[in-house]
């Protein structure tokens, strides 16, 4: 096993070799050390002096096969090989609380089991010790190191003290450290944050990253609330192997950034989810942060708590947290990271909450120039269409005056009464098609709503776009129409309405046609509708089709985004934007080759 230290300051790294100098000139100590406790629960010498002449030294590390700063000389708490080490005995504590200090008279006991007991033997015969002392050291109720001493003589309670007041300002000069650390890594996040403040992905994954690798946390993830109170996770980061990462998501079976990786907030089966109680909180209001001991509360209920207890003890984990970030007073997304200590200090705690509202600062920003640039994609795609379209009535113009001219030269060799009738009835048909193209010329002339049958627009859609191409009808797609009587009425323009429906039941129809391609097979396609309450029609429309892939379901709403080579991309977008429009609310849920289903949410209103 080896360790990843972290960069220490060199003012850090002058304080704690200066403390190692004065216990031993103080003190006369045949040898003194300092360890932080660092990333990965691992305790690297990082100062060391002795009271002997240094060529002896050399021939005890020699003898030892040890160096007192190679990566040998490093305790790890969470390796039991090293349960009966001095420095773990300390931290750890026969009851798992940190002991004010632990003497022993064997130097074995300070380098077991990196260096064998004869080895030790010998050179604490050479120096002369006769006793050792780890003196573990805290910030607040946190351990942050020990400082280990050798002597020649007993230890008193006056030397205890003085190592205990020395092993203090250790622990003040490495939290001076970590503050600037900390402020020096927000800093530099910042900075990455602003220059890739238009990528919503992006900012999520700087955010783990940063806690993974400049914290040095074993792993982080970023989830965002997301519409029907969904918490699906965005982003995440760990800092042990990706085989690894493989076997625990088979082991777990589900995947940290997929499609099961998600809390519901109106699932009552989440209501102990470490993520649900973040947001939820114990009184219905969101919590500061919330901790806990077992990795079963971050995965719960998807991952059973015999599997999540087993990747707890693979990764080391001892603790997971959860800190909601916000903007303004609403929960926008939950921060978790697990850690390998027993307990995430106060400091910690503080510095995780900032980066969880950096988040929150990131996700708006982002999502304002999302919908920025998707009106200005609109616009560009309206003024396309409008162009498109100006051009094509400016054509279909002609060709009906064209025809109307024909029509006026034919109509006077027409001697039958019923041709003459004919001839009119067609004049006033062409008449009436060159209203609706003016009408088309100007698409700015507004549509009033008015409450609208949700069924008639869709019998109308059915009727259009399956049941009248009776080759569709009759070889590939069986309609199940299920539609509820009295339904309140949607305030709405019907035609816009009818267009939503179309457009769904179209891609419908097309992932069926797309499916059943053998003769004499044929699709399922459902379209139900029935009411919630007195106030909301609910709207149904589900095929046995293609599917969407799980890695796309979230991108069908998308602007552009489009499975069709031809495909403009701009369907589905709209139908969102029209459906959210009326305060609604749109869903889908597939299984790749099994089906699609879309279900709207409309308000209404009774008549009258």
């Amino acid at each position: 096993m080896t360790s990843t230290p972290r960069t220490m300051s060199p003012e850090l790294q002058a304080v704690l070799q200066q403390i190692a100098d004065d216990v031993v000139e103080s003190l006369d100590c045949v040898g003194a050390m300092v360890a932080p406790l660092e990333g990965g629960n691992t305790l690297p010498v990082r100062a060391y002096a002795v009271g002997f002449d240094h060529s002896l030294l050399q021939q005890l590390e020699e003898r030892l096969g040890a160096s007192f700063l190679s990566s040998n000389s490093v305790a790890y708490l969470d390796d039991p090989r090293f349960k009966d080490n001095l420095s773990i005995r300390a931290i750890a504590g026969a009851d798992g609380h940190p002991q004010p200090f632990v003497v022993s008279d064997s130097l074995y006991d300070l380098f077991r089991p990196i260096v064998n007991r004869p080895l030790s033997a010998l050179a604490q015969r050479m120096t002369g010790i006769r006793q050792v002392i780890a003196i573990p050291f805290f910030l607040e109720d946190e351990v942050v190191g020990n400082l280990f001493a050798a002597s020649r003589k007993i230890f008193t309670k006056r030397d205890i003290d003085f190592l205990t007041a020395l092993g203090r300002q250790a622990a003040i000069a490495i939290q001076s450290q970590r503050r600037l650390a900390g402020i020096q890594t927000l800093e530099r996040l910042a900075l990455t944050l602003q220059a890739n403040m238009t990528d919503e992905a992006k900012v999520l994954d700087i955010i783990v990253q940063t806690v993974v690798q400049e914290l040095g946390y074993i792993g982080a993830m970023v989830a965002t609330l997301e519409r029907g109170n969904m918490l699906p996770v965005r982003a995440y980061a760990v800092k042990f192997s990706t085989n690894l990462l493989d076997k625990l998501e088979r082991q777990l079976g589900v995947s940290l950034v997929g499609p099961k990786s998600v809390a519901y907030l109106d699932d009552e089966r989440f209501k102990d989810n470490l993520s649900f109680r973040a947001v939820r909180g114990s009184n219905g209001r969101p919590a500061n942060f919330v901790v806990s001991d077992r990795l079963y509360d971050l995965f719960r209920p998807v991952v059973n708590e015999t599997l999540a207890g087993v990747a707890q003890k693979i990764t080391g984990i001892q603790q997971v947290i959860a800190v909601p970030f916000f903007l303004g007073d609403e929960v926008v997304g939950n921060l978790f990271v697990a850690s390998r200590k027993a307990l995430f200090s106060r400091r910690e705690t503080e510095i995780l909450t900032i980066l969880a509202q950096q988040a929150a600062v990131c996700l708006r920003n982002a999502r304002m120039y999302r919908s920025s640039e998707e009106r200005r994609q609109i616009a560009q795609i309206f003024a396309k269409m409008a162009f498109n379209s100006t051009m094509q009535v400016h054509a279909l113009r002609n060709h009906i005056g064209a025809f109307r001219i024909f029509v006026q030269l034919l109509q006077p060799q027409l001697e039958d009464e019923l041709y003459q009738q004919v001839g009119q009835e067609i004049m006033g048909r062409l008449k009436k098609t060159t209203t609706i193209l003016d009408n088309l010329h100007e698409p700015w002339q507004v549509q009033n709503d008015r409450l609208v049958r949700v069924n008639d627009c869709l019998r109308r859609v059915a009727h259009r776009v399956v049941i009248a191409d009776q080759h569709n009808s009759s070889e590939k797609i069986k309609l199940n129409l299920s539609l509820e009587d009295n339904l309140p009425l949607v305030n709405t323009s019907p035609d816009m309405l009818t267009e939503a429906f179309r457009i769904l039941v179209s891609n419908a129809v097309q992932a069926i046609q797309e499916k059943y391609t053998t003769p004499g097979s044929s699709g399922q396609l459902w379209i139900e509708s029935g009411r919630l309450g007195d106030s909301l029609v609910q709207v149904t429309i589900r095929d046995s089709g293609t599917g969407i892939k799980a890695e796309d379901l979230d991108k069908v709403f998308e602007l552009r985004w489009s499975t069709k080579e031809a495909g403009m991309g701009f369907g589905l977008f709209w139908t969102k934007e029209y459906v959210q429009g009326l305060a609604g609310r749109i869903e889908v849920e597939s299984v790749w080759q099994e089906g699609t289903t879309f279900r709207l949410t409309l308000p209404a209103r009774l008549a009258g």
